[in-house]
């Protein structure tokens, strides 16, 4: 467990509406659904009491109590949407939260599709970001390749990446321009600066870069092909070693 003082709220958010890949959130990934990554991730740095899910669905609720989380609440419909925004979802799990007299001093956004997080990872992020006073947030980002020198909207033509050649000549990708993006591993934040600004992302948002491992966010069939490939290929990434 963390030696970090700071007392974070981890919220883990499963809904249970996933259409490219149905109940996604609870699917067997090496023989542990999902979302447990997250919830055994976080309990490596923190207690479990501070560690809840928000679910529209009493099943999944229901996995995470098993494996140690918290389900203090179901949410509700509005915010089991596609259009619903994972900033709306925090703040409702915040005033709640309030309401209900807990107390934190920041917020841990940890998205079930980044299933391979390390636990150092983690920590390191949260000390970083109460390390640094102005900082309001950290967030977990991945490098680019390519980087966005060959990328440009969808187009007919390539009139983009032919100005960039024109201008600067083409490059090779070691040569590349180093880019990062955020990754979907975690988003933390001050509870103070979310509650203020309601988002993870402000000028003060710190960037915290992880291996490509690490980033890897399971949102297509394509990408849990992958994962199962890497927890084949790589056995200390199945929960049960970490």
């Amino acid at each position: 467990m963390s030696t970090t003082s700071h007392r974070i709220l981890w919220l883990i958010a499963a809904r249970s509406g996933s259409k490219s890949i149905p109940d996604k959130n609870i699917r067997e990934l090496g023989g542990i659904p999902l979302l447990v990554y997250r919830i055994r991730l976080a309990s490596r740095i923190a207690s479990g009491e501070n560690i809840w899910i928000s679910t529209d669905s009493a099943r999944y609720a229901a996995i995470a109590e098993k494996f140690g989380a918290r389900a203090p609440f179901i949410r509700p419909p509005q915010l089991a949407t596609d259009d619903a925004k994972s900033a709306d979802v925090v703040l409702h799990t915040m005033e709640w939260a309030r309401q209900n007299g807990f107390s934190f001093d920041g917020v841990g956004l940890l998205e079930p599709t980044s299933p391979f997080v390390r636990p150092d990872t983690l920590d390191d992020a949260v000390r970083e970001l109460f390390s640094r006073d102005e900082a309001d947030a950290v967030v977990a980002v991945r490098y680019v390749t390519p980087s966005t020198f060959y990328v440009q909207a969808e187009s007919r033509y390539l009139s983009r990446v032919a100005e960039n050649i024109a201008r600067t000549g083409s490059i090779r990708r070691q040569e590349e321009p180093r880019e990062i993006t955020p990754s979907g591993g975690f988003y933390i934040a001050r509870w103070d600066a979310f509650m203020k600004h309601r988002t993870f992302y402000t000028p003060k948002t710190l960037a915290h870069p992880v291996s490509p491992i690490e980033g890897l966010e399971i949102d297509e069939p394509l990408d849990w092909l992958w994962a199962e490939f890497l927890l084949e290929r790589y056995p200390e990434l199945r929960i049960d070693s970490r």
